[in-house]
């Protein structure tokens, strides 16, 4: 259980160590930018969240799957959560854009809003890579596979903190884009992550022998089997 618990626990603390590193890293630019940062992570993630909550189902349908012995019904799972991950994603990023609008007009300070819409709009281009890693990480943990959402979280904090310093400062030859800039990061440092478990999918499935059955034997690589394997798996979805 200590296998499967410590690299999650990890994680977490990943995920709220970019968050931190955001918010000191902001504070080199004022109080308005802390405010305008911390306001938009207050907006972002309860909807976000709400999103990824509706991937949980996914740990039970690819879990019981596996634990059957049934690798084809969890690479269903997999494809359908993925399908409803991009389904998510523009109701998702309507909500939030409409907010802004709606901040203005009840008073929020002047100078925390010509920060928060540059930053929220950097923010939204997040929702898609976010909600891909929620269900590539819920698919991972389901078929015990957690050491790359640890490494992942982890190694994307270094990848967010290398794009704040660029993209917030203007280092490396980057524009000074401030708070804005950090919304870049974030959206960069989430591709990253969805696709390190994507990744991590494509490795399991090389190395578990969970290949469909028609690809044993012939003379395809193990790459190839994957990827038909994976179309099959679109072309059923239709």
């Amino acid at each position: 259980m200590l296998r499967m618990a410590l690299p999650l626990a990890l994680a977490e603390l990943g995920w709220m160590a970019m968050g931190v590193v955001d918010t000191i890293m902001a504070g080199r630019l004022g109080a308005a930018a802390i405010g305008a940062g911390s306001l938009g992570g207050n907006l972002f993630y309860p909807i976000a969240i709400f999103g990824t909550g509706l991937l949980l189902g996914m740990d039970t349908l690819v879990a019981q799957s596996f634990g059957a012995g049934d690798p084809r019904d969890c690479r269903r799972s997999l494809v359908n959560g993925v399908w409803l991950a991009a389904a998510l994603a523009a109701p998702l990023a309507l909500v939030l854009w409409a907010l802004i609008p709606l901040l203005r007009a009840v008073g929020t300070n002047p100078r925390v809003m010509v920060l928060l819409g540059p930053y929220l709009k950097a923010l939204l281009w997040s929702i898609v890579p976010l909600l891909a890693y929620a269900a590539f990480r819920r698919y991972l943990q389901a078929v015990n596979v957690v050491a790359p959402i640890a490494f992942a979280l982890v190694s994307a904090n270094l990848v967010n903190f290398a794009g704040n310093w660029a993209l917030m400062f203007g280092h490396w030859g980057a524009p000074a884009m401030g708070l804005e800039g950090s919304g870049w990061s974030t959206t960069v440092a989430r591709v990253y992550m969805a696709a390190v478990l994507l990744a991590a999918i494509a490795w399991n499935e090389r190395t578990s022998g969970t290949c469909s059955s028609a690809c044993r034997g012939s003379r395809m690589s193990r790459a190839s089997c994957v990827c038909s394997t994976w179309a099959f798996r679109l072309r059923y979805r239709f």
